[in-house]
């Protein structure tokens, strides 16, 4: 999974996301 980033937002929900060089893609939000 290279490029790919987790980020907490709270206890109940992250954020997946993939950050390309001009987007900043959303993977799985849950």
């Amino acid at each position: 999974m290279s490029g790919y980033w987790s980020r907490r937002i709270n206890r109940e929900h992250r954020l997946v996301y993939k950050v390309t060089d001009d987007a900043i893609i959303i993977v799985q939000h849950y």
